[in-house]
């Protein structure tokens, strides 16, 4: 059974849904399997938990936006929901590496965790579950968990060999080497959303490339030291991942030009999307000038004209 909690105000924000309707939940629904509550902003831990008391064979829930949760209902989580999937935690700053690591002594099979940001979850927090989940994992969305390191990368890279999606956008302190090992060791990865890691470099960026053969959507904005020479082994032989990508987004690159560019056009015959807004060196007449030759179905985003794909998110 599957539950989505779809009343709402104008501004999108929940209203009149309350611990009281999570207990009538998890007393009345005992075969519940999914349930999605994200922004009921009057939720606690105590509703919550209600559910996971009663619900023992929930596989998905999404809590995104409710900033009343704690580490205390991932501990009711790890305790009665074995089962668990899929979690969604976007935005509850009150979760820290203690809850996490309490979550997966009891949930080990979890195939998609989400704690974009969840600014008080670190390296411990993650490795941890990278640890015991990493049979299972397939997306892990950190976006602005400002206080990871490369440890939890390393250990992601190291255990996680199916993982899909993969979002560290804003974890400025990672270094070149933790991205690099993403490349060495983590093939699986389609989704790699890295704006914002200022540590990223060619050379790093050029692993990614060369060794994500499944790779399809790719965001490295705002990522100043890359260049052109990032791209340059782009498509080599047989084995280059660039032929698959999709989306690319490079927006507010410094110094990327259309020399690169070029280099990705002629590896990425299937891009459907690429973002250069904010790239001073890539322009549109620029690359008219230049006589690249876009795939028929790629959308250019030069100025922010275009409506970006949710892919990311």
């Amino acid at each position: 059974m599957l539950l989505d909690i779809l009343t709402k105000d104008n501004n999108n924000v929940f209203l009149g849904i309350t611990d009281a309707g999570m207990a009538a939940i998890g007393s009345g629904l005992s075969s519940l399997q999914s349930l999605d509550v994200s922004y009921c902003r009057k939720l606690t831990d105590k509703g919550l938990s209600a559910v996971t008391e009663g619900c023992h064979d929930l596989k998905r829930l999404h809590v995104a936006g409710c900033r009343f949760v704690t580490n205390k209902l991932l501990e009711s989580l790890s305790k009665n929901c074995h089962n668990l999937e899929e979690l969604g935690l976007q935005g509850c700053i009150n979760i820290t590496n203690t809850g996490l690591t309490a979550l997966v002594n009891g949930c080990k099979h979890i195939k998609h965790l989400d704690v974009n940001k969840c600014t008080n979850v670190g390296d411990l927090g993650i490795s941890t579950a990278a640890e015991a989940c990493s049979t299972s994992l397939k997306t892990l969305k950190l976006l602005d968990c400002y206080k990871l390191g490369d440890k939890s990368i390393f250990t992601v890279a190291d255990l996680c060999k199916n993982l899909e999606t993969l979002i560290i956008g804003g974890c400025r302190d990672l270094s070149s080497d933790s991205i690099k090992s993403l490349g060495a060791s983590t093939r699986s990865l389609r989704i790699l959303r890295m704006d914002w890691c200022l540590n990223v470099s060619d050379d790093s960026l050029s692993c990614i490339l060369s060794q994500c053969t499944s790779l399809e959507v790719l965001d490295i904005g705002c990522c100043e030291e890359v260049t052109d020479a990032a791209f340059a082994g782009l498509g080599n032989g047989n084995e280059g991942s660039g032929l698959g990508l999709k989306v690319l987004k490079i927006s507010n690159c410094q110094k990327i030009t259309v020399l690169g560019i070029s280099m990705v056009l002629k590896a990425c015959r299937s891009l459907e999307y690429l973002d250069v807004r904010s790239c001073p060196l890539v322009t549109k007449a620029g690359c008219d000038e230049a006589g690249l030759r876009f795939p028929e179905s790629c959308k250019v985003n030069y100025t922010g004209s275009l409506a970006e794909p949710d892919v990311l998110i």
